[in-house]
């Protein structure tokens, strides 16, 4: 029976990430050193997601060192995905970038561990086995949709293209010895009540997983399993790292199973999430659709290479991938969760619109062409409608008009103590090139024009405009820019 201390570290759900974040410095501050001074407690496996270290290291910098101590002599398994996404979802893209950013992360630190750790996610999309094989791994770990035809703790997954993982069946969850009581006896009763609920479709070595959502670490552990194992002889009981349990397990004799995993058959799926919160998935689509086929293909088309703008790309995908976890984007969570998901979706997708404008500008400054530039960034040709916004007061012909800004046009009027303080503002509205202050019978009490980029409202303009503030009844404020349509 191979026991795996860990915990399952959902950064928000029915608490918000802050919240939850507080716990988890509570759990590292306490696991940290326990695991220094304590041999016996010999592994634990921080949830496989470097986001977690991430959030620990922004609130605990000073304790970089000893975690890193700790993970690269395999003590502390960390990773391979940067949050534990949920693959329905989310694009195939971001589930890639959630692996790539975190082995990447996991590189600091001496590697994330080498298993495809999918403990929670509410059903598996057909070509994880790919993805997971694609990036060197053998191994899968699933919990839920595994169907009733799959009569073994252990088989083989195949995605469409006929990749493969052996994947790591836990009938009862990674949650299954959470509850570790601080006796031996009960602790060996425990573990023959689990043999015997779930019999011949367990693979040896048994899996024990000793932890659960946002479990602290059970000092105990080692003890215990000593204890254990002195009381009795049936079962052989070792603390371990998922990788340690993986080696050993038998590959013989599994059946195989080909495509998604999408059964309810042994826990609930939850499958209530994929038609849920309307704006959370509208906004998931549009960030990803404007990063992946806008942002970065337009960059890599029409910026010089000097100026790819890989921190700003790196900062929307971190945002994106933050809301990957499968109870971020899910939008199962308390309210405030579900708006701090809108907000780091509405950033990362205002950094790749300001990233794609950039770009077509760019292009636009090398075409010689006066007038607008109209480029298609999908595949195919393509037909339409196109908004433009062009200089004039006439629609050009053949066109729709949506809209007109004359040259010339009222912008406010009020009393003065409202118009005059809004008339010295315009100095730094650059498209305006003059205005003029107006008594209510069309008098002009107040005129300036601007020369070139020059000051629009000179002091002298400033004094002149405060001598009309007790002027007696309403006045207007006019302005000019160019006019466009």
């Amino acid at each position: 029976m191979h026991v795996v201390p860990h915990t399952h570290w959902d950064r928000e759900w029915y608490q918000s990430f802050q919240t939850f974040r507080l716990r988890l410095v509570d759990l590292l501050d306490r696991l940290v050193p326990q695991m220094e001074g304590d041999p016996a407690y010999a592994r634990f496996l921080l949830d496989g997601q470097l986001a977690v270290v991430d959030d620990y290291l922004a609130v605990r910098p000073e304790a970089e060192e000893g975690l890193r101590q700790l993970v690269g002599s395999g003590r502390i398994s960390i990773g391979p995905w940067y949050t534990l996404p949920d693959e329905f979802l989310v694009s195939g893209e971001t589930l890639v970038r959630n692996l790539q950013r975190g082995l990447r992360e996991g590189d600091r630190f001496g590697g994330a561990m080498s298993v495809g750790y999918l403990p929670d996610m509410f059903g598996h999309v057909a070509q994880m086995p790919q993805i997971l094989a694609g990036l060197g791994f053998e191994h899968a770990v699933v919990w839920r949709g595994v169907p009733r035809a799959i009569d073994r703790s252990g088989f083989w997954w195949q995605a469409p293209d006929g990749s493969a993982v052996r994947a790591e069946y836990m009938p009862q969850g990674y949650g299954n010895g959470s509850a570790l009581p601080d006796d031996a006896k009960a602790f060996v009763a425990a573990l023959d009540g689990f043999a015997r609920q779930w019999g011949d479709l367990l693979v040896w070595p048994l899996l024990w997983m000793n932890g659960t959502d946002h479990q602290m670490p059970q000092p105990w552990l080692g003890r215990v399993v000593a204890e254990a194992n002195a009381l009795q002889d049936d079962l052989e009981l070792r603390i371990v790292s998922l990788p340690e349990h993986l080696a050993t397990a038998t590959s013989d004799g599994l059946p195989t199973w080909r495509g998604e995993l999408r059964s309810g058959a042994r826990a609930n799926l939850l499958m209530g999430v994929t038609s849920n919160r309307v704006d959370i998935r509208q906004a998931a689509a549009r960030t990803e659709r404007t990063l992946e086929r806008l942002a970065e293909p337009l960059s890599a088309l029409f910026l010089p290479s000097e100026r790819w703008p890989s921190t700003l790309l790196d900062e929307a995908w971190h945002q994106v991938l933050l809301n990957s976890a499968h109870d971020s984007v899910c939008g199962c969570s308390i309210d405030d969760v579900s708006d701090a998901v809108l907000h780091r979706y509405a950033e990362a997708r205002d950094i790749a619109d300001g990233l794609a404008e950039r770009a077509l500008a760019h292009l636009a400054g090398r075409v010689r062409h006066r007038g607008p530039l109209v480029v298609n960034p999908t595949a195919r040709p393509r037909g339409g409608v196109v908004r433009l916004t062009v200089p004039g007061s006439e629609a050009p012909a053949g066109t729709q008009l949506l809209r007109a800004r004359p040259a010339e046009s009222l912008l406010l009027e009020g009393p003065p103590e409202l118009v005059v303080p809004a008339a010295e503002e315009l100095e730094w509205m650059q498209t305006i090139s003059a205005f003029t202050l107006e008594a209510a019978d069309g008098a002009v009490l107040v005129s300036a024009q601007r020369e070139g980029t020059g000051s629009l409202v000179s002091p002298d303009i400033r004094v002149a405009l405060a001598s009309r503030l007790a002027e007696p009844g309403p006045v207007r404020l006019r302005v000019r820019q160019p006019g466009q349509v």
